[in-house]
């Protein structure tokens, strides 16, 4: 009997002195708690990153294309056996059909040309006069008369499309974008169909050199083959919903990737990269608990116009809209061969997401990083719906981004890491317990 007793008082001692040498040691039943920003990136698994990129690009792709819809069936069956319920949101897009033949020949020349186009260049043949005009800007047409001549102009922080309509609205026939630098002049995009537009190319620096000695002569730009046909796409999306015990509040973070690429191109960079960082950020929150509702989004047919991204923010409730506070976009951030990591919002500005990820960076490395400009991705649609956006890519981007040669071994696994690093310390300030922040 007093043995008894005694060993119950030395069991009960021992409780004491565990508790007290392991204050943050939490044994919970259901979501766990992230005791620190090392506790929950140390749960971040690049294999399995790397795995799910390996699965996404074993073929091309494309918006509304059976091998869209098999990607999409594949991140559903990952997230289900991950304990979430899957929604899918399907929707119809104008899918762009690239042409099968693009020239560009100049009258008296023996130079040869390697024009590419540009996602949404319209078909035609046109002949004429070859004529500069500086970088496109509706001010550069004063005073010059291009009616049905070829505009030669320079890219220089414009999109595109801007320039195809301004060259269009001053009577051009034609427009060649010249890409100075060492800019490649792989297929970039003019965002969405237009019955306004022009036949356009884009041409390198090198061929603008060879160029630039016509001007004022003959030349033929050709575009056979481009059309738009009606095609179906969808998106994917599950939501975790708050689960902290008390402090709770309304508001959504949300984490998003497009899962599409575009023709003959594996999409290893773009973006099977971002795709399976998000994935697995979604394993990894599963089970931890938070404070705001957190949803991550993948996007069908970005690369036919931010389809997917617009569909799913049109169908956003004022509400839904009013509570997001933060939308992290990740798109194309493994690539070794690119630039440095960079975050870009659409207007340049620093918001929630680029503060919360700064922060994250100087964490990680030491030291900050700054806010750049840049569009053309699925951050877009949230930002002109005023929520706070910003864009995850390295920059400038490698040599060969819509290429076929964008394939796995392209890709950096410590790349692939730290980003997925920085949204994680990023999303767990933002939506854990104060209390589990250290």
């Amino acid at each position: 009997m007093h043995h008894k007793r005694f060993l119950l008082a030395c069991l009960f001692l021992l409780s004491i002195l565990l508790t007290a040498c392991a204050p943050n040691m939490q044994v919970v039943d259901g979501p766990r708690i992230a005791n620190s920003q090392n506790d929950l990136i140390h749960q971040l698994d690049v294999e399995k990153i790397y795995a799910t990129a390996e699965e996404l690009t074993k073929e091309p792709r494309v918006a509304g294309t059976e091998s869209e819809k098999q990607a999409a069936t594949f991140l559903t069956e990952q997230l289900e056996d991950y304990g979430y319920e899957v929604d899918v949101q399907p929707f119809t897009f104008e899918r762009y059909v690239m042409p099968v033949k693009t020239d560009l020949q100049v009258a008296g020349s023996d130079d040869t040309f390697s024009p590419a186009p540009f996602q949404y260049s319209v078909s035609g043949t046109v002949t004429g006069e070859l004529i500069g005009s500086g970088y496109g800007l509706k001010k550069n047409y004063d005073g010059i008369d291009v009616q049905g001549k070829i505009v030669v102009v320079t890219v220089n922080r414009t999109y595109f499309y801007e320039l195809v309509l301004e060259a269009s609205k001053a009577g051009a026939a034609a427009i060649l974008v010249h890409f100075p630098g060492d800019d490649p002049i792989n297929t970039w995009t003019l965002g969405e169909h237009s019955e306004d537009y022009i036949p356009a190319l884009a041409i390198s620096h090198e061929d603008y050199t060879k160029l630039a000695k016509n001007i004022g002569n003959q030349a033929t730009v050709t575009i056979e083959g481009a059309r738009v046909e009606q095609a179906d796409s969808q998106n994917i999306s599950v939501t975790k919903q708050p689960t902290a015990e008390q402090d709770t509040s309304s508001d959504i973070v949300i984490i998003g990737a497009h899962y599409d690429s575009v023709e003959l191109a594996p999409g290893a960079s773009d973006n099977a990269s971002g795709t399976s960082v998000a994935l697995e950020l979604a394993r990894m929150f599963k089970d931890v608990v938070t404070t705001k509702e957190l949803r991550i989004l993948f996007f069908g047919a970005e690369e036919e116009g931010l389809y997917g991204s617009e569909k799913y923010v049109s169908a956003m409730t004022q509400d839904e809209i009013k509570r997001s506070v933060a939308m992290f976009n990740l798109d194309m951030v493994g690539s070794a061969d690119a630039g440095e990591l960079a975050i870009q919002t659409v207007d340049g500005m620093d918001n929630a997401v680029t503060v919360s990820a700064s922060q994250a960076y100087e964490t990680l490395n030491g030291n900050s990083l700054s806010t750049d400009f840049g569009g053309r991705s699925d951050h877009v649609p949230f930002h002109e719906a005023g929520i706070d956006a910003a864009l995850f890519v390295y920059a400038p981007l490698e040599e060969w981004y819509h290429q076929p040669e964008d394939t796995m071994d392209k890709l950096s696994k410590d790349r692939l890491l730290q980003v997925a690093k920085i949204v994680a310390i990023s999303t767990l300030e933002l939506t854990l317990p104060a209390d589990s922040k250290e």
